[in-house]
């Protein structure tokens, strides 16, 4: 049985929206496994926009053709050919910002695999290499002197390497060998990036007290936490600060940050656990 002009067009426009729809569609869910596994928010953001700009608008000059009265026939091929060419934008553009992204994070594929020392591997170390568990904030600031000249404790602030901000829940006080390990992941850090960013220290020492105040707003705190030896240390991985004219992109640097901890954690110089939820790298000195 033939098939009118008029029913052919019409399959032919639902074929061609379905499936430009659903290209849109296939590219956010392509997105969104990117964002999961990079983090790279807003390349998922821009995907989805793009995909989803792109198959709307060849459907609608396709629907606006037909209203028209031009030939659907010719109308439906012109048109058509612009799903080719958008798809070719559009995978090119992904392709080599994926590609300059992988170049630069070379071996970090997927933090929460690549971060994952569990908290008694951590805590062994931090025993291992750290104070007995201070009782409170009064009682550092009262043996301060007696550990620094020990040996055993010092004081960090922000520098030209990284920042501390926001300790609402601890102090500013770790071991030597950690405030080392900072120093180090700092200077690789800037020469990697070929800037002056620095990274942000979250969470440093905590005491007794800090932790019985910090449980009262987040019941995952932990008593047994690694922050009460002054060995370990929050640095945020969406927090930076930049001092270059030209804001850099935050993704970048959290990835030139990911691929420094990998190569400090491959040398053994700690132990590393990424944490999605408060968006920061749980780091203890070994």
């Amino acid at each position: 049985m033939a098939i009118s002009r008029e029913r052919r067009n019409r399959i032919i426009f639902k074929s061609v929206y379905y499936s430009i729809t659903m290209a849109g569609l296939i590219a956010a869910a392509i997105a969104l496994y990117d964002a999961y596994i990079y983090l790279n928010i807003s390349l998922a953001v821009w995907v989805c926009a793009y995909s989803m700009i792109a198959a709307y608008l060849v459907a609608s000059l396709i629907y606006v053709a037909r209203k028209r009265g031009f030939n659907k026939f010719v109308a439906h091929c012109l048109l058509l050919q612009l799903v080719p060419i958008i798809s070719a934008i559009l995978v090119f553009w992904v392709v080599s910002e994926k590609k300059s992204y992988t170049q630069l994070v070379g071996v970090v594929t997927h933090y929460e695999r690549d971060f994952n020392d569990k908290q008694d591997v951590q805590k062994q170390a931090a025993l291992k290499n750290g104070l007995p568990t201070v009782s409170s904030r009064e009682s550092i600031e009262a043996n301060y002197r007696k550990l620094c000249r020990s040996g055993k404790l010092v004081r960090i602030s922000t520098n030209s390497r990284y920042v501390i901000r926001n300790l609402s829940h601890s102090s500013p006080y770790v071991v030597p060998k950690m405030e080392e390990l900072l120093e180090d992941i700092g200077k690789a850090f800037q020469n990697k990036t070929q800037s002056k960013a620095k990274f942000v220290v979250t969470s440093v020492l905590r005491t007794k007290e800090d932790i019985e105040r910090l449980q009262a707003v987040n019941v995952n705190a932990s008593s047994a936490s690694c922050h009460c030896h002054g060995t370990t240390v929050d640095i945020s991985y969406v927090r930076f600060v930049d001092d270059m004219v030209k804001p850099r992109d935050k993704y970048e640097l959290r990835l030139a940050l990911s691929q420094v901890l990998h190569e400090l954690r491959k040398e053994g110089r700690c132990y590393i656990k990424f944490e999605r939820k408060q968006y920061c790298y749980h780091i203890t000195v070994r």
